[in-house]
């Protein structure tokens, strides 16, 4: 059973990240349950026609998605339900000119499906880091990077300095 559901996996994963937008409303119809949810750093939407409507949008925003698989996994979790992990990286490239701007964000993903005893995924968590993302964004990357990271942790420093000095706490 549970290469029945890596097959499933790796059929899925090809379609969601690409730019088949016929072919990912098919397989989110076939594959999840009527109230699968999806989750990611930054959404989380519940039912087929709104996890449709995310992959729609990647699938228009960028001019192509590709994916290379690593690995794929899988356990079983309680209530007969299974969780398979694919661990891969997406590449997403936008509509911009290469000269002022990156022209492909890179995300290492881990994205876990877990199944219900029938087959249908019921939950769909992509686990990425924000920083990754963030540092792949044209301009906005390199001033993260190299500035925003950084004074992030000088203010924490200082404001926790303040804290303790004003609590009596000695460093």
């Amino acid at each position: 059973m549970s290469e029945d559901l890596k097959d499933i996996a790796r059929e899925v994963h090809a379609i969601l990240y690409s730019k088949r937008k016929d072919e990912q409303q098919n397989i989110i119809r076939t594959y999840y349950d009527t109230n699968a949810v999806l989750e990611e750093p930054i959404i989380f939407v519940k039912g087929q026609d709104e996890i449709i409507r995310q992959f729609f949008f990647t699938a228009t925003i960028f001019i192509s998605v590709t994916a290379e698989i690593y690995s794929i996994t899988d356990s079983m979790i309680a209530g007969n339900h299974h969780v398979v992990s694919v661990d891969a990286l997406i590449k997403y490239r936008l509509p911009l000119k290469p000269i002022l701007f990156r022209q492909e964000i890179e995300l290492r993903t881990i994205t876990k499906w877990e199944f219900n005893g029938q087959n249908k995924i019921v939950r769909h968590e992509d686990i990425w880091s924000i920083k990754d993302l963030v540092e792949t964004l044209p301009c906005v990357g390199w001033i993260y990077s190299y500035f925003g990271r950084k004074s992030v942790g000088l203010f924490i420093y200082q404001l926790a300095k303040n804290i303790r000095s004003c609590i009596g706490y000695d460093v």
